[in-house]
């Protein structure tokens, strides 16, 4: 026997399960929705198989035939713990390297992944694992396992010395890149000092340091692959439209032979310690008494990072961690109103299987009394959860709970949609609980936590006095790096050709019925079953270019709000209400369980028929909220964004970026004309999509949306796209960020008005340049993180093509060379093989981005916008498919002759990537 003999009884159900309530089908009358409090959905069931093989392995395989794709992650029980002191950084960089690797005399691991037509190849490296992810069309399963198991048993081989040398200057560079973002690059550092833990090197930085880096040699690499990438230590999760009778025997004709072998199944050791040992009494985090860290690093602002130690996660226990940062979350930014000094307060979590974290950071605008500021966040902190234990807040404490646990589990049914993120979630927890059922354990979990437990939880755990503050004040230098090499040797290249399945063809065949209402408001009804998920999007022409003045667009955004609510909160039913400005239009989401699309709908309506602003809402947002955009305005990058913009469209609307001078002119009287003029239904369409039935929601629609009567029957004006500017030399941007170790590279240039057929153009010239700026500054030079290209399209058919990366600062002139010298190739030559790969790069993403209902919305939505027909969506295949090569030098050539390039790098380096660019 291969496997346990559970192993070959009938197929597993992991289950979904919700707060499901049953309830009299809606059919009969429109207006009989859910009840308050009622999350309604069927039960949900994945089909399983449990594979446990005789090395150690383990495999999970779960069928979901939504959409013709498959998703595999391997999760390997190592990470950033398991560095060797002094080699910080190591798990990361081998991560790195395994998609470098070459096998059977072939092509790189990730250039075949690309011949397999995967549309996602990532991986993430975290405290105690690191996990390969890749979603690919199903007719690639077989190939895929083979790759898999070829990376996961010989992780490093076929990497050469070069390779070895180029990747880890990719790594240095992701780690700079993150060193001068927004949150502050001393990070790990904060994290030891805030543990005062038995095993402070459980927090050491996961990527590493410039001197960590630079010790670690590719025979060290070799080594700790060998140790840590055993089958015994790896945990595979394959989900989607698959056959689960036929599945076994392509595990075990492609898996590593040794790793499948017959015999008995290995036992496995418990990979949770039996008792965490960082959160044994004598190692809780002792008292902070608010003692206040400081640090100076290389943050654009000041910020508080304030964090408990909690217990370790990946068992059903940690499952109210969840709760806890959601509570916190929602509830603190209640404390910007207490002091006028936070200018934004986020939470998360940092996961272990020891010990977690619970970080809250605090944005400021100058940190004059950063103390104070710190108090008045841990009494919000505090309030959360205190009154619980009040006799007078006690009924109001648990409503408020029943209404977090309401929208925790829905957004647990919501992320299940997402193929990807529901196979990773499993993979962990199935490596750390050794369980397949695990995933179903810890929503069950989830679903049978009280207040009370919360209020223990709280109380243990989230007292003020277990606290640590650490202050990060702008100053310092960058992060010192060792000089690259001048000239790293040159690698053999690789050219995929490009892998086209049928599945990659037919992803976008759903059906869509268009409705058009009494108010002139478009409805589309997109039907999506398999999951009991339902999204309802809608979108209001305009967006932040839209208005008399100037800034009124974003005053409105976030001086708005829905003046009544008789159709109830987003809380009563678990809903998740999202909103969002962009360049061109205003868009809003709600998000459900099926049984509550009519509270979704009702929810919308009135969301958008009420809203409304007052003179207060806009005078709290001129006092707090502006100041803090003019520090912003002032940041490099957002002066190199208002740049770029002025010279691609000019006096055109798209060419102005509100700054917070010009949302200190709005006055509220401005903001009200706007929603008047904005917020109409026939300047409004609204897309559903998710498991539905037709004529059940019809009627619906028509009631909730079509009751919605306010303003003229047309949509506000649609600016049309500027003319193409003249012919001229490119035109040079600049920003000055002295002394900065990376360098911000952008390269632009107008496109003509777009239509259907030309986005698909547009779409393919990106790929094209992401493709030759990736291969050449990271995958050669190892120069910078990464490179991408993307074409923006906005309504009246404006558009521009705009290719970005982050490069070391010692490397920007050869950079900069390297993407003009991929302009002007592509506009002289595109080679066959090259334009095939780049077609097959995007067919296979977006595959992979239409299994969700949110992309159909998404999809949907942004094709309205532009102006093109829903059909267009469902075309996009035939498009990508029928652009010629010359059609795309032909675009090149007209690049060539209008376009832009930016830089924000210290003044000296600007200086000589512009010259070389003017060299001939």
């Amino acid at each position: 026997m291969l496997f346990q003999s559970h192993a070959w009884l009938p197929p597993r159900r992991g289950r979904l399960t919700a707060l499901v309530v049953l309830f009299a089908s809606f059919l009969g009358a429109c207006t009989t929705l859910p009840q308050r409090g009622q999350v309604v959905m069927r039960d949900v069931s994945f089909p399983l198989r449990d594979f446990r093989m005789p090395s150690g392995l383990r495999v999970v395989v779960e069928q979901d035939a939504r959409a013709p794709m498959v998703a595999m992650v391997a999760v390997v029980g190592t990470g950033g713990s398991s560095d060797p002191v002094g080699q910080e950084g190591m798990a990361h960089l081998v991560e790195h390297l395994a998609f470098r690797s070459r096998h059977e005399g072939r092509a790189s691991v990730w250039t075949r992944m690309e011949d397999l037509g995967a549309g996602y190849v990532n991986a993430i490296t975290s405290l105690d694992h690191t996990a390969y992810q890749t979603v690919a069309p199903k007719e690639s399963l077989a190939a895929l396992v083979k790759l898999e198991g070829l990376r996961l048993s010989s992780p490093l081989a076929g990497v050469s010395p070069e390779v070895f040398a180029v990747e880890r200057e990719v790594v240095r560079n992701e780690l700079r890149e993150s060193s001068e973002a927004a949150f502050t690059k001393d990070e790990a550092n904060v994290r030891s000092e805030a543990t005062y833990s038995a095993e402070p090197s459980y927090w050491r930085p996961v990527n590493g340091t410039n001197a960590s880096l630079t010790s670690i040699t590719l025979a060290d690499a070799q080594r700790f692959a060998r140790h840590q990438y055993r089958p015994d230590n790896i945990t595979i999760v394959i989900a989607g439209d698959l056959d689960l009778a036929d599945v076994e025997g392509v595990l075990m004709d492609n898996l590593p032979r040794e790793w499948v072998r017959a015999g008995a199944p290995l036992t496995l050791e418990p990979r949770l310690p039996s008792a965490p040992s960082l959160l044994e009494p004598e190692t809780v985090p002792r008292p902070a008494s608010l003692m206040l860290l400081e640090h100076e690093s290389t943050v654009n602002f000041p910020e508080l990072i304030i964090s408990w130690v909690l217990p370790r996660s990946f068992d059903e226990s940690s499952a109210i961690q969840d709760f806890v940062r959601m509570n916190l979350a929602q509830s603190l930014w209640g404390a910007e109103r207490t002091d006028p000094d936070i200018a934004e307060i986020s939470t998360r979590m940092v996961s272990g299987t020891r010990a977690s974290m619970l970080v809250v950071r605090v944005a400021l605008f100058q940190a004059d009394y950063p103390r104070r500021t710190a108090e008045r966040v841990l009494d919000r902190v505090y309030s959360t959860w205190a009154q619980m234990v009040q006799g007078g807040g006690v009924l109001a404490q648990e409503s408020d709970f029943q209404a977090l646990r309401r929208s925790v589990v829905t957004g647990m049914v919501l992320e299940s949609e997402d193929l990807l993120a529901r196979t990773t979630r499993r993979a962990e927890l199935t490596h750390f609980m050794l369980d397949a059922r695990a995933y179903s354990r810890m929503q069950k979990a989830l679903m049978t936590l009280d207040g009370g437990k919360l209020t223990d939880f709280a109380y243990k755990w989230l007292q003020r006095s277990s606290a640590h503050v650490v202050l990060v004040r702008p100053g310092g230098s960058s992060s010192a790096m060792a000089a690259a090499p001048a000239v790293l040797p040159e690698l053999s290249s690789e050219t995929p050709t490009g892998h086209i399945t049928p599945s990659m063809l037919t992803a976008l065949s759903s059906p869509v019925r268009e409705l058009t209402l009494d108010n002139g408001m478009e409805v589309l009804l997109v039907p999506r079953p398999g999951l009991p998920v339902v999204r309802v999007g809608g979108v209001l022409e305009g967006g932040a270019t839209y208005g008399a003045k100037p800034g009124v667009a974003e005053m409105a955004r976030m001086g708005a709000f829905r003046e009544s609510w008789f159709a109830g909160e987003p809380s009563h039913w678990g809903l998740h209400l999202s909103g969002d400005m962009r360049r061109d239009h205003l868009r809003f989401e709600v998000a459900g369980t099926s049984g509550n699309i009519g509270n979704m709908l009702a929810l919308l309506a009135e969301q958008l028929s009420s809203t409304r602003t007052s003179h207060g809402q806009v005078t709290y947002l001129q006092e707090q909220v502006v100041p803090w955009r003019k520090v912003v305005d002032a940041e490099p990058r957002e002066r190199a964004t208002r740049e770029l913009m002025r010279a691609l469209y000019g006096d055109h609307v798209y060419g102005y970026v509100v700054t917070g001078e010009d949302m200190e002119k709005v006055s509220s009287g401005d903001v009200e004309r706007w929603i008047a003029d904005v917020y109409r239904p026939a300047n409004t369409v609204v897309v559903i999509s998710g498991e539905f039935d037709v004529q059940t929601v019809e009627p619906l629609v028509r009631e909730f949306l079509g009751g919605w009567k306010r303003g003229p029957a047309t949509a506000v004006s649609v600016p049309a796209a500027p003319p193409l500017p003249a012919a001229a030399p490119f035109s040079p941007l600049s920003v000055s960020r002295p002394g900065a170790s990376q360098s911000r590279l952008q390269v632009a240039c107008r496109l003509p008005t777009a239509t259907p057929e030309a986005e698909a153009r547009y779409a393919l010239m990106a790929e094209l340049l992401s493709m030759r700026t990736f291969d050449q500054v990271r995958s050669k030079q190892g120069a910078s993180y990464g490179f991408s290209a993307r074409a923006w399209v906005g309504r009246g058919g404006a558009s521009h093509l705009l290719v970005e990366g982050v490069v070391d600062s010692q490397r920007l002139v050869e950079s900069a060379k390297e993407v003009q010298a991929a302009f002007t190739t592509l506009a002289h030559k595109i080679d066959r093989a090259e334009l095939e790969r780049a077609r097959s790069r995007l067919l296979a993403r977006q595959a992979m981005k239409y299994i969700s209902s949110a992309a159909w919305v998404e999809g949907l939505l942004a094709a309205r916008v532009r102006g093109f027909s829903p059909e267009s969506l469902a075309r996009r295949p035939a498009y990508l498919q029928a652009v010629p090569a010359d059609a795309l030098e032909g675009e090149f050539q007209g690049c060539l002759q209008r376009w832009v390039v930016g830089v924000v790098a210290d003044e000296g380096q600007v200086r000589a990537a512009f010259r070389a660019l003017s060299a001939p």
